[in-house]
Protein backbone atom coordinates (compact mmCIF):
# COMPACT_ATOMS: atom_id res chain seq x y z
CA UNK A 1 0.00 0.00 0.00
CA UNK A 2 1.25 3.49 -0.84
CA UNK A 3 2.64 5.57 2.00
CA UNK A 4 -0.01 8.17 1.11
CA UNK A 5 -3.01 5.83 1.39
CA UNK A 6 -3.93 7.20 4.86
CA UNK A 7 -4.53 10.62 3.27
CA UNK A 8 -7.96 9.38 2.21
CA UNK A 9 -8.90 8.72 5.81
CA UNK A 10 -7.50 12.10 6.85
CA UNK A 11 -9.60 13.81 4.19
CA UNK A 12 -12.70 12.16 5.63
CA UNK A 13 -11.78 13.38 9.09
CA UNK A 14 -11.33 16.97 7.91
CA UNK A 15 -14.61 16.83 6.01
CA UNK A 16 -16.36 15.78 9.20
CA UNK A 17 -14.57 18.45 11.20
CA UNK A 18 -15.73 21.20 8.83
CA UNK A 19 -19.31 19.95 9.08
CA UNK A 20 -19.25 19.96 12.87
CA UNK A 21 -17.15 23.04 13.56
CA UNK A 22 -20.16 25.32 13.80
CA UNK A 23 -21.64 23.02 16.43
CA UNK A 24 -18.26 22.98 18.20
CA UNK A 25 -18.23 26.75 18.38
CA UNK A 26 -21.72 26.64 19.94
CA UNK A 27 -20.72 24.14 22.59
CA UNK A 28 -19.14 20.72 22.90
CA UNK A 29 -20.37 17.93 25.16
CA UNK A 30 -18.96 14.55 26.06
CA UNK A 31 -22.13 12.63 25.16
CA UNK A 32 -23.20 11.12 21.87
CA UNK A 33 -24.13 14.53 20.43
CA UNK A 34 -23.22 18.18 21.10
CA UNK A 35 -24.32 19.58 24.44
CA UNK A 36 -26.39 22.72 24.93
CA UNK A 37 -24.83 25.79 23.29
CA UNK A 38 -22.45 27.89 25.34
CA UNK A 39 -23.20 31.64 25.63
CA UNK A 40 -22.42 33.72 22.54
CA UNK A 41 -18.80 34.76 22.34
CA UNK A 42 -17.64 32.15 24.82
CA UNK A 43 -14.96 29.74 23.61
CA UNK A 44 -15.84 26.04 23.60
CA UNK A 45 -14.64 23.92 26.48
CA UNK A 46 -11.46 21.92 26.20
CA UNK A 47 -11.53 18.47 24.69
CA UNK A 48 -8.98 16.33 26.52
CA UNK A 49 -7.53 13.32 24.73
CA UNK A 50 -5.08 10.79 26.14
CA UNK A 51 -3.09 8.08 24.40
CA UNK A 52 -1.73 5.06 26.27
CA UNK A 53 0.83 3.02 24.30
CA UNK A 54 2.09 -0.51 24.97
CA UNK A 55 5.60 0.69 25.85
CA UNK A 56 7.98 3.63 25.80
CA UNK A 57 10.17 3.33 22.70
CA UNK A 58 11.43 5.45 19.77
CA UNK A 59 8.71 3.85 17.66
CA UNK A 60 6.19 6.10 19.40
CA UNK A 61 8.01 9.37 18.70
CA UNK A 62 6.37 9.85 15.26
CA UNK A 63 3.02 9.07 16.87
CA UNK A 64 3.59 11.95 19.26
CA UNK A 65 4.35 14.30 16.36
CA UNK A 66 1.15 13.25 14.60
CA UNK A 67 -0.82 13.62 17.84
CA UNK A 68 0.44 17.16 18.38
CA UNK A 69 -0.12 18.15 14.75
CA UNK A 70 -3.75 17.04 14.89
CA UNK A 71 -4.36 18.74 18.24
CA UNK A 72 -2.91 22.00 16.90
CA UNK A 73 -5.56 22.00 14.15
CA UNK A 74 -8.54 21.47 16.45
CA UNK A 75 -10.08 24.26 18.57
CA UNK A 76 -9.88 23.58 22.27
CA UNK A 77 -8.03 20.27 21.88
CA UNK A 78 -5.49 19.04 24.44
CA UNK A 79 -3.66 15.77 23.77
CA UNK A 80 -0.91 13.87 25.56
CA UNK A 81 0.43 10.31 25.80
CA UNK A 82 2.07 7.89 28.23
CA UNK A 83 3.28 4.31 28.09
CA UNK A 84 4.28 1.56 30.55
CA UNK A 85 8.03 1.18 30.95
CA UNK A 86 8.21 -2.62 31.12
CA UNK A 87 5.19 -3.93 29.19
CA UNK A 88 3.28 -4.65 32.40
CA UNK A 89 -0.48 -4.79 32.14
CA UNK A 90 -0.91 -3.46 35.67
CA UNK A 91 1.11 -0.38 34.75
CA UNK A 92 -0.89 0.15 31.57
CA UNK A 93 -4.11 -0.07 33.54
CA UNK A 94 -2.75 2.46 36.04
CA UNK A 95 -1.95 4.91 33.24
CA UNK A 96 -5.45 4.50 31.82
CA UNK A 97 -6.96 5.11 35.25
CA UNK A 98 -4.81 8.23 35.69
CA UNK A 99 -6.14 9.67 32.45
CA UNK A 100 -9.71 8.93 33.49
CA UNK A 101 -9.07 10.65 36.84
CA UNK A 102 -7.86 13.68 34.87
CA UNK A 103 -11.20 13.83 33.11
CA UNK A 104 -10.25 12.90 29.55
CA UNK A 105 -13.04 12.95 27.00
CA UNK A 106 -11.36 10.44 24.71
CA UNK A 107 -8.70 7.76 25.07
CA UNK A 108 -6.66 5.79 22.53
CA UNK A 109 -5.05 2.56 23.77
CA UNK A 110 -2.54 0.09 22.34
CA UNK A 111 -3.55 -2.85 24.54
CA UNK A 112 -0.87 -5.17 25.90
CA UNK A 113 -3.16 -8.08 26.71
CA UNK A 114 -6.64 -8.14 25.12
CA UNK A 115 -8.32 -10.14 27.86
CA UNK A 116 -6.94 -7.89 30.60
CA UNK A 117 -7.64 -4.56 28.91
CA UNK A 118 -10.98 -5.44 27.30
CA UNK A 119 -13.05 -5.02 30.52
CA UNK A 120 -11.26 -1.73 31.21
CA UNK A 121 -12.25 -0.40 27.79
CA UNK A 122 -15.81 -1.62 28.17
CA UNK A 123 -16.13 0.06 31.55
CA UNK A 124 -14.81 3.37 30.21
CA UNK A 125 -17.21 3.34 27.28
CA UNK A 126 -20.09 2.61 29.65
CA UNK A 127 -19.09 5.73 31.60
CA UNK A 128 -19.17 7.89 28.47
CA UNK A 129 -15.46 8.03 27.59
CA UNK A 130 -14.78 7.74 23.86
CA UNK A 131 -12.26 4.91 23.34
CA UNK A 132 -10.39 3.69 20.26
CA UNK A 133 -7.59 1.17 19.86
CA UNK A 134 -4.38 1.97 18.01
CA UNK A 135 -1.53 -0.30 16.89
CA UNK A 136 -3.13 -3.43 18.38
CA UNK A 137 -6.84 -4.12 18.41
CA UNK A 138 -9.49 -5.75 20.60
CA UNK A 139 -12.26 -6.06 18.01
CA UNK A 140 -14.70 -7.82 20.36
CA UNK A 141 -14.50 -5.03 22.93
CA UNK A 142 -16.68 -1.90 23.00
CA UNK A 143 -13.91 0.20 21.48
CA UNK A 144 -15.34 2.55 18.86
CA UNK A 145 -12.69 2.18 16.14
CA UNK A 146 -9.26 0.77 15.43
CA UNK A 147 -6.50 2.84 13.84
CA UNK A 148 -3.31 1.19 12.74
CA UNK A 149 -1.81 -1.69 10.86
CA UNK A 150 -3.67 -4.78 9.72
CA UNK A 151 -1.09 -6.89 11.49
CA UNK A 152 -1.97 -10.19 9.82
CA UNK A 153 -1.50 -8.57 6.41
CA UNK A 154 1.73 -6.96 7.62
CA UNK A 155 3.07 -10.33 8.76
CA UNK A 156 2.13 -11.77 5.37
CA UNK A 157 4.02 -8.96 3.63
CA UNK A 158 7.06 -9.73 5.79
CA UNK A 159 6.83 -13.42 4.90
CA UNK A 160 6.61 -12.73 1.17
CA UNK A 161 9.67 -10.49 1.37
CA UNK A 162 11.54 -13.20 3.26
CA UNK A 163 10.70 -15.74 0.54
CA UNK A 164 12.00 -13.30 -2.05
CA UNK A 165 15.25 -12.79 -0.15
CA UNK A 166 15.83 -16.50 0.43
CA UNK A 167 14.98 -17.70 -3.07
CA UNK A 168 15.07 -21.50 -3.12
CA UNK A 169 17.27 -21.78 -0.03
CA UNK A 170 15.83 -23.59 3.00
CA UNK A 171 15.67 -21.68 6.24
CA UNK A 172 15.18 -22.05 9.98
CA UNK A 173 13.90 -18.87 11.57
CA UNK A 174 13.60 -17.56 15.10
CA UNK A 175 11.32 -14.59 15.83
CA UNK A 176 11.76 -12.11 18.68
CA UNK A 177 9.04 -10.00 20.31
CA UNK A 178 8.12 -8.24 23.53
CA UNK A 179 5.12 -10.40 24.33
CA UNK A 180 2.89 -12.75 22.37
CA UNK A 181 -0.03 -11.76 24.58
CA UNK A 182 -0.42 -8.62 22.46
CA UNK A 183 -2.81 -9.12 19.54
CA UNK A 184 -0.53 -7.35 17.08
CA UNK A 185 2.33 -9.74 17.87
CA UNK A 186 0.15 -12.81 17.39
CA UNK A 187 -1.35 -11.47 14.18
CA UNK A 188 2.06 -10.65 12.69
CA UNK A 189 3.36 -14.10 13.52
CA UNK A 190 0.25 -15.75 12.07
CA UNK A 191 0.51 -13.70 8.88
CA UNK A 192 4.20 -14.55 8.55
CA UNK A 193 3.56 -18.27 8.96
CA UNK A 194 0.70 -18.12 6.49
CA UNK A 195 2.98 -16.60 3.85
CA UNK A 196 5.65 -19.26 4.52
CA UNK A 197 3.22 -22.20 4.37
CA UNK A 198 4.45 -24.82 1.89
CA UNK A 199 7.90 -23.22 1.57
CA UNK A 200 11.30 -24.44 2.72
CA UNK A 201 11.32 -21.93 5.58
CA UNK A 202 10.14 -22.79 9.10
CA UNK A 203 9.75 -20.63 12.20
CA UNK A 204 11.25 -22.92 14.84
CA UNK A 205 10.99 -20.66 17.90
CA UNK A 206 9.70 -17.34 19.24
CA UNK A 207 11.58 -15.58 22.03
CA UNK A 208 9.85 -13.00 24.28
CA UNK A 209 11.51 -10.23 26.29
CA UNK A 210 8.69 -8.20 27.94
CA UNK A 211 10.15 -5.03 26.33
CA UNK A 212 13.36 -5.43 28.32
CA UNK A 213 15.92 -4.12 25.81
CA UNK A 214 18.79 -5.94 27.49
CA UNK A 215 16.91 -9.21 27.42
CA UNK A 216 15.99 -8.61 23.78
CA UNK A 217 19.69 -8.48 22.92
CA UNK A 218 20.52 -11.49 25.12
CA UNK A 219 17.78 -13.53 23.48
CA UNK A 220 19.47 -13.04 20.13
CA UNK A 221 22.92 -13.82 21.48
CA UNK A 222 21.64 -16.98 23.17
CA UNK A 223 19.97 -18.09 19.96
CA UNK A 224 23.12 -17.57 17.92
CA UNK A 225 25.06 -19.75 20.35
CA UNK A 226 22.51 -22.47 21.02
CA UNK A 227 21.04 -22.84 17.52
CA UNK A 228 23.86 -22.71 14.96
CA UNK A 229 21.61 -24.03 12.18
CA UNK A 230 19.28 -21.01 12.40
CA UNK A 231 19.86 -18.73 9.39
CA UNK A 232 16.95 -16.25 9.69
CA UNK A 233 16.26 -13.87 12.57
CA UNK A 234 13.01 -11.87 12.66
CA UNK A 235 12.12 -8.86 14.82
CA UNK A 236 8.37 -8.53 15.39
CA UNK A 237 8.48 -5.34 17.49
CA UNK A 238 10.33 -2.15 16.69
CA UNK A 239 13.29 -2.51 19.07
CA UNK A 240 13.84 -6.20 18.28
CA UNK A 241 15.24 -5.58 14.81
CA UNK A 242 18.14 -3.29 15.83
CA UNK A 243 18.92 -5.68 18.71
CA UNK A 244 19.15 -8.52 16.19
CA UNK A 245 21.27 -6.51 13.77
CA UNK A 246 23.80 -5.51 16.41
CA UNK A 247 24.08 -8.99 17.92
CA UNK A 248 24.57 -10.61 14.51
CA UNK A 249 27.17 -8.00 13.57
CA UNK A 250 29.12 -8.62 16.77
CA UNK A 251 28.95 -12.38 16.26
CA UNK A 252 30.62 -12.15 12.85
CA UNK A 253 27.81 -14.25 11.31
CA UNK A 254 26.18 -11.55 9.23
CA UNK A 255 26.98 -13.25 5.93
CA UNK A 256 25.20 -16.42 7.07
CA UNK A 257 22.03 -14.91 8.52
CA UNK A 258 19.11 -13.07 6.95
CA UNK A 259 17.86 -10.26 9.19
CA UNK A 260 14.33 -8.96 8.69
CA UNK A 261 11.56 -7.45 10.77
CA UNK A 262 9.34 -4.47 11.50
CA UNK A 263 9.58 -0.71 11.79
CA UNK A 264 12.29 1.88 11.37
CA UNK A 265 13.58 3.17 14.68
CA UNK A 266 16.72 5.35 14.40
CA UNK A 267 18.96 2.37 15.22
CA UNK A 268 17.19 0.32 12.55
CA UNK A 269 17.78 3.04 9.98
CA UNK A 270 21.47 3.10 10.86
CA UNK A 271 21.72 -0.69 10.53
CA UNK A 272 19.99 -0.51 7.15
CA UNK A 273 22.57 2.02 6.01
CA UNK A 274 25.34 -0.29 7.14
CA UNK A 275 23.78 -3.26 5.35
CA UNK A 276 23.17 -5.17 8.58
CA UNK A 277 19.42 -5.50 7.96
CA UNK A 278 18.03 -6.98 4.76
CA UNK A 279 14.52 -5.53 4.91
CA UNK A 280 11.97 -4.07 7.28
CA UNK A 281 8.21 -3.69 7.01
CA UNK A 282 7.41 -0.18 8.18
CA UNK A 283 4.18 1.02 9.72
CA UNK A 284 2.90 4.59 9.96
CA UNK A 285 2.80 5.53 13.66
CA UNK A 286 2.56 9.22 12.75
CA UNK A 287 -0.96 8.48 11.53
CA UNK A 288 -1.76 6.45 14.64
CA UNK A 289 -1.47 9.65 16.67
CA UNK A 290 -2.89 12.01 14.07
CA UNK A 291 -6.00 10.00 13.28
CA UNK A 292 -6.62 8.96 16.90
CA UNK A 293 -6.88 12.61 17.92
CA UNK A 294 -9.01 13.46 14.89
CA UNK A 295 -11.40 10.57 15.49
CA UNK A 296 -11.76 11.07 19.23
CA UNK A 297 -12.21 14.82 18.93
CA UNK A 298 -14.93 14.39 16.33
CA UNK A 299 -16.62 11.70 18.43
CA UNK A 300 -16.83 14.20 21.29
CA UNK A 301 -17.95 17.10 19.12
CA UNK A 302 -20.16 15.40 16.52
CA UNK A 303 -21.17 12.14 18.16
CA UNK A 304 -19.89 8.60 17.87
CA UNK A 305 -22.43 7.47 15.29
CA UNK A 306 -21.64 10.37 12.96
CA UNK A 307 -17.96 9.47 13.00
CA UNK A 308 -18.50 5.73 12.63
CA UNK A 309 -20.63 6.33 9.52
CA UNK A 310 -17.44 7.43 7.72
CA UNK A 311 -15.37 4.39 8.74
CA UNK A 312 -14.91 1.06 6.90
CA UNK A 313 -17.37 -1.61 7.86
CA UNK A 314 -18.01 -3.97 9.57
CA UNK A 315 -15.47 -3.20 12.30
CA UNK A 316 -14.66 0.54 11.99
CA UNK A 317 -11.04 -0.20 11.12
CA UNK A 318 -8.77 2.45 9.62
CA UNK A 319 -5.86 0.51 8.11
CA UNK A 320 -2.89 2.86 7.82
CA UNK A 321 -0.92 0.39 5.68
CA UNK A 322 2.71 -0.76 5.49
CA UNK A 323 5.57 -0.76 3.02
CA UNK A 324 8.83 -2.69 2.68
CA UNK A 325 12.12 -0.82 3.05
CA UNK A 326 15.53 -2.16 2.06
CA UNK A 327 18.98 -0.55 2.08
CA UNK A 328 18.39 0.43 -1.57
CA UNK A 329 15.07 2.18 -0.92
CA UNK A 330 15.97 3.75 2.41
CA UNK A 331 16.85 7.25 1.16
CA UNK A 332 13.58 7.62 -0.75
CA UNK A 333 11.64 6.50 2.29
CA UNK A 334 13.39 9.00 4.56
CA UNK A 335 12.54 11.83 2.17
CA UNK A 336 8.88 10.96 2.62
CA UNK A 337 9.25 11.07 6.40
CA UNK A 338 10.82 14.52 6.28
CA UNK A 339 7.66 15.88 4.65
CA UNK A 340 5.78 14.84 7.80
CA UNK A 341 8.39 16.36 10.10
CA UNK A 342 9.66 13.02 11.40
CA UNK A 343 12.87 11.01 11.03
CA UNK A 344 11.86 7.45 11.88
CA UNK A 345 8.84 5.20 12.18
Amino acid sequence: MSRFAPLLAITVMFTMLVGCRQEAQQGMGAGVGPASPTPAGQAPKKVKIGIVTNAVAPFWSPMEVGMKEAASRLPGCEASWQGPQNARVAEQRRLIENYVAQGVDGLAVSPLEPEAIKPVINELVAKGVKVVCIDSDIPDSDRMAYIGTDNFKAGHVLGKKLLELMGDKPGKAVAFVGTLSAQNARDRLDGLKDALRGSKIEVVDVRQDNTDKGKARRNVEDTLQAMPDVNILIGLWSYNLPAIAEAVKQSGKRGKITVIGFDAEPATIQSLREGNIDATVVQKPYYFGYLAVMLLYNMVVCGVEAVQMTLPKPNNVVDTGVEVITPKTLDSYLEGLKKLGIESS
